[in-house]
């Protein structure tokens, strides 16, 4: 009995003199499972802390929204947000952008406009009251802003988003064009350099829609890469006053915009065998015009069409334009802040008996992961029909292009 009880005394002073030298090897094999599932849940409950604060910091850095206006909950990757925001518009960025951070599986929104307060009652003998949104007693009143509601001043971004395959609409752009015309092929650099600024934002009941008035701005120039100083063909400038709305999937511009060409002296001076249009008479290319566009989106796809009305102009020239397009924008794929995006542009002008001049884009556009109206889109462009720059408009191009373009 001695003898036995001395050999347990002597394995578990062994074993307690493996455990102190070796702690990690020696309790793996008996402890592995329990201490595994100890670390992932302490893993999991560091990740959902840092993504907390992190969500936190960005709010206050970004929209000056503290955890006294938004509360940020994170569990196992799931985000709630709850509380209020300055503007609904915020509501839609904050939930985007905070879908696009790594760790995140899902966002839940409570949040609200600060300041929202319920339609007062109709008042005694005005009948039965109106559907939600129909008010129709004044313009005035259906334009405003509905009880609870303020306007915006100076909000990003814009109800009606500009054709993609538009080569006119306002907007960054550098592009290398390869152009086949009757002088032969060129190669050619096209810049844009424009904006849509909104200058007051009219919310309606529905978030996100509503009205926007504004101003653009926009320069396009080419320039014939084939010669030693790359000569200056062409320059268009363009001014605006844009009026947009939105209701659910319909929107629509209205736009007010004055248009003024000017040939490049590069390209007067130089021998026209050197340049890809052949030589023109030049014209003082100045007119306003009115522009109405409507579309609808559904799914990630978007139909649009209207006309442009020229009602002065400084020579004589066509007053109709017709203009259609065609439209797709795919979800995020691979990258959370990256989609495919694809276009077809139709135009037709009686100034070039009703010839249809088509515009196609493709490419990948990568927006910020901060919600903001800021992406860069590079794109594969394709054009044939009535060169789409200033005086050029008689001559017949077609060219293929590789662009990149960017939204501020």
């Amino acid at each position: 009995m001695r003898t036995l009880g001395s050999r347990r005394i002597a394995v578990a002073f062994i074993a307690n003199a493996l455990a102190v030298a070796f702690p990690a090897e020696f309790c793996r094999a008996a402890y592995s499972e329990p201490r595994a599932a100890e670390t992932a849940r302490t893993s999991s409950a560091e990740i959902d802390a840092y993504l907390r604060g992190y969500i936190e910091a960005w709010l206050l850095a970004t929209y000056r929204l503290g955890p006294e206006r938004v509360r940020v909950e994170v569990r196992q990757g799931a985000v709630t947000l709850a509380g209020t925001t300055d503007t609904p518009e915020q509501i839609d960025a904050i939930v985007g952008a905070v879908s696009s951070f790594a760790q995140v599986t899902s966002v839940k929104s409570s949040l609200e406009e600060s300041g929202r307060a319920a339609p007062p009652p109709p008042a005694a003998g005005d009948g039965e009251t109106p559907e939600r949104g129909q008010r129709w007693s004044t313009w005035l009143r259906w334009l405003l802003p509905p009880p609870g509601r303020k306007s915006v001043p100076f909000q990003a971004g814009d109800l009606f988003t500009v054709p993609l395959a538009d080569p006119k609409q306002p907007r960054f752009h550098t592009t290398y064009q390869h152009w086949k015309t009757g002088n032969g092929n060129f190669d050619v650099a096209a810049v844009g350099f424009g904006e849509d600024f909104g200058l007051v934002r009219l919310p309606r009941e529905r978030e996100g829609d509503g009205w926007q008035f504004g101003i653009s701005g926009a320069v396009f120039a080419i320039f014939n890469l084939d010669t030693s100083s790359k000569d200056l063909l062409n320059a268009d400038y363009i001014v605006g006053f844009p009026a947009a709305y939105r209701s659910g999937a319909w929107s629509a511009r209205l736009r007010l915009y004055h248009q003024s060409s000017h040939l490049g002296d590069e390209f007067l001076l130089q021998p026209q065998d050197t340049q890809p249009i052949p030589q023109v008479q030049r014209i003082n290319l100045s007119y306003e015009a009115v522009e109405l566009l409507v579309s609808r989106e559904q799914d990630g796809v978007r139909v649009y069409g209207g006309t442009t009305r020229i009602f002065a102009s400084a020579t004589s020239l066509g007053r109709r334009r017709l203009q259609a397009g065609l439209e797709y924008r795919g979800n995020p794929r691979g990258w959370r802040t990256a989609r495919i995006i694809a276009g077809l542009d139709v135009e037709a002008w009686d100034e070039t008996g009703w010839d249809r001049d088509y515009s196609a884009k493709a490419g990948v556009r990568f927006r910020s992961p901060y919600g903001e109206a800021r992406s860069v889109q590079f794109l594969l462009e394709y054009f044939h029909g009535h060169a789409p720059y200033g005086q050029f408009y008689r001559i017949d191009v077609e060219y293929l292009a590789l662009g990149i373009a960017y939204a501020f």
